[in-house]
């Protein structure tokens, strides 16, 4: 025997030796292997009905919030339904008024014009008869004395710018309408 034959023979047991190693290795990697495996199998067998669950939960969610859209859809088409009325309705009382208030007023200036032309048409008669009745003064006095009498000095005039209410023309209102 010599050295090579040796060798081969040290090489060979180390070979055996490394197989057997392996062997035992690769036995503990599968009994690991399959706890894993058991593991999983348990967490997959734990988790897949939660998950179910939280699948269930949240199409409830999601419908609920449907439902929710739903009403809050219904909620801004009443509203806006409720709006409408509101101001067809108001148009259709305002008109109206804003109308009648306008009449009322066209009254209400045309009661102080008249009113006013009246007043005015009375001072002149009033005038006139106290003129009349001066002149009649007059002719008696010169008739009693015999000759001619001085004629009275005239009465003052009205002030022409005096406000009595009469608008008189179109040209300047009495006051400013709110229409």
């Amino acid at each position: 025997m010599d050295w090579s034959d040796v060798l081969k023979l040290a090489l060979s047991i180390f070979l055996v030796v490394t197989g057997l190693g392996l062997g035992y290795l690769f036995l503990r990697m599968a009994g690991v292997f399959a706890r894993v495996g058991t593991s999983v199998t348990q967490v997959t067998d734990e988790v897949i009905p939660i998950l179910t669950r939280a699948q269930t939960t949240v199409d409830g969610i999601n419908l609920e919030l449907q439902r929710v859209d739903e009403m809050m859809v219904t909620a801004v088409n009443a509203t806006k339904g409720a709006e409408r009325t509101v101001q067809t309705v108001s148009t259709a009382v305002t008109a109206p008024v804003r109308k009648l208030t306008g009449v009322a007023a066209g009254v209400r200036e045309g009661i102080a014009t008249l009113r006013a032309r009246r007043a005015r048409e009375k001072a002149d008669r009033e005038a006139a008869d106290a003129a009349r009745a001066a002149a009649a003064a007059s002719a008696a006095t010169q008739a009693a004395a015999g000759g001619p009498v001085p004629p009275p000095a005239p009465a003052p005039a009205a002030p022409a710018a005096a406000d009595d209410g009469d608008t008189g023309s179109m040209k300047r209102p009495r006051h400013e309408s709110p229409y």
